[in-house]
């Protein structure tokens, strides 16, 4: 099992990841295509963070 602090640091990289990404996709003369990529690479990210945070409610149930 992982610990509790280092899925914390994963989830931290995760989000800093899409942050980078979504500021990215503010470009003004951003292509279509690349939209769409960027979009997806959020999209995984998101089911990353998802998946650690559901982590961490795992490793925090029953304790006080």
């Amino acid at each position: 099992m992982t610990d509790t602090a280092e899925l914390f640091s994963q989830f931290t990289c995760v989000t800093e990841d899409m942050h980078g990404i979504a500021v990215e996709g503010q470009k003004a003369d951003l292509p279509d295509e690349a939209s769409k990529a960027l979009a997806a690479h959020l999209t995984t990210g998101l089911q990353q963070a998802g998946s650690i945070l559901e982590a961490i409610e795992r490793n925090t149930d029953g304790k006080p």
